[in-house]
């Protein structure tokens, strides 16, 4: 690797706890941790936006903290850290020099991290750049075939990027000029919300935005980080019209781009056209076998299946080999009230579904949390403290699971799960299982 400044992380070790997946190993022994700079050091400033490979060794986040690498640019920085090694980069840097890095996502290796700056010599408006941490070669994504940047940038957030780092999705806010494979030929319309995947190795750029019958979709499609399969082909979208015909408005959709199909996956055997309620925040697993989703309404996704309003948490997931989509239930801590509180989702190969709950639904003074759930048992509360104390401040705005299920991620602005938490902004944490990483030396001493 070609680190910016510090060549190991120094984490504070905060937890060992047990915990067992389906699929995966009987019994797992995690390591909790925040993720500080170093020794006796805490992040100087927020860090969010939290992503993790599917190797499970690399973490990537943006952050207003110098102290990472101990650059002085005064603005926020997309970061890697690797949980084996401890190497730190500042990956929105180039020639030592670092600049605006926001909303990282990173390759299967934790080789190639692609995220978005503003307003650089890279074009105008937001841009989509792809760094190689190896080579340290940095790239645009968000250019045409013939290189050049899309006239009008990109939306914001709205970046995923292939296992192997050779595939880079985005969504554009006005037109490329020269799209390959655009149903109909000839230029886009220039509709917000059309979806582009970048082939970093041919220069190629395919629109994704397709309807099932082969045409453009004209209406506004949108991603998220987990948008893309770990091998490019797959990649799920929630559009506001109808991709496939018959198909209820508002639903999420998944774009096979090397056999050209559309298919719905916000459904179920008893709702063959769509949830009765809009869908939301799609993620696809790394295989792409699995889509978590969520639903925008109080109501439920209508389904007549055995989910209501007040036993799901408003999390569902599609198992597309199968064909089936089941609610993921409350978790236990939640109120049975008539409203569905659960939003952003990541999902792993083994069907594990790492969450986040948006309401303040502990009593008074409680915040959002994190939950993990593996099919066959009630979700469970990973934020919290050691001894299941619910965290003091808002967590999982942004999380990440690697294709295992045994690297999870998220963002927190608690103060009360390390001890010596004082910073007082969000920081990032990890729950990873000790046969992912072997390497990482922690500020109390503790080695595996």
């Amino acid at each position: 690797m070609n680190p910016a400044s510090s060549p190991r992380l120094l984490a504070a070790a905060l937890a060992i706890g047990v915990l067992a997946l389906a699929s995966g190993p009987a019994r797992a022994d995690f390591i909790y941790a925040r993720l500080v700079p170093g020794v006796g050091l805490q992040a100087n400033g927020a860090s969010v936006d939290v992503d993790v490979s599917s190797d499970g060794r690399t973490v990537v986040f943006a952050s207003d903290a110098q102290n990472w690498v101990g650059d002085t640019y005064n603005g926020t920085r997309a970061v890697a850290v690797d949980l084996d090694t401890g190497v730190i980069d500042a990956v929105s840097a180039l020639g030592g020099t670092v600049f605006r890095g926001e909303s990282p996502v990173v390759s299967g290796d934790g080789r190639y991290v692609a995220f978005l700056t503003y307003s650089s010599s890279y074009g105008p408006n937001w841009q989509v750049l792809r760094k190689d941490r190896q080579t340290g070669a940095l790239e645009l994504a968000s250019a045409t075939a013939t290189g050049q940047p899309a006239s009008g940038g990109t939306e914001d957030n709205t970046v995923s990027i292939s296992a192997d780092g050779r595939y880079v999705a985005f969504q554009a806010t006005a037109s490329m000029t020269d799209v390959a494979g655009r149903p109909g030929g000839g230029a886009p319309s220039g509709s917000s919300g059309e979806i582009y995947v970048k082939d970093m190795t041919t220069g190629q750029v395919k629109i994704a935005s397709v309807m099932s019958d082969g045409s453009a979709s004209g209406s506004n499609c949108s991603l998220e980080r987990h948008a893309l399969s770990s091998s490019g082909r797959y990649l799920v979208m929630l559009c506001s019209d109808a991709m496939v015909a018959g198909a209820t408005s508002g639903q999420a959709y998944v774009r096979d781009l090397q056999a050209n199909t559309t298919e719905l996956i916000s459904r179920s055997a008893t709702a063959p056209n769509g949830a009765s309620a809009f869908g939301n925040r799609p993620a696809i697993s790394p295989s792409g076998r699995f889509v978590s989703f969520q639903t925008r309404s109080y109501g439920g996704l209508g389904y007549a299946d055995g989910a209501s309003e007040t036993s799901n948490s408003g999390i569902y997931l599609r198992d597309r080999q199968a064909g089936t989509t089941i609610a993921i239930p409350r978790p236990a801590l939640m109120p049975s009230t008539s409203y569905d509180s659960c939003a952003v989702s990541a999902v792993s190969d083994v069907a594990s579904v790492v969450f986040h709950c948006n309401y303040n639904w502990t009593g008074p003074g409680s915040y959002p949390q994190v939950f993990l759930f593996v099919p066959g048992s009630a979700p469970e509360m990973i934020s919290g403290t050691a001894g299941g104390q619910a965290g003091n401040n808002a967590a999982g705005y942004s999380l990440g699971v690697n294709a295992s299920g045994l690297s999870m991620a998220w963002e927190s602005s608690a103060s009360n799960i390390d001890p010596g938490d004082t910073n007082g902004v969000s920081d990032i944490f990890v729950l990873v299982d000790e046969s992912v990483v072997s390497d990482v030396i922690f500020a109390n001493g503790f080695e595996d």
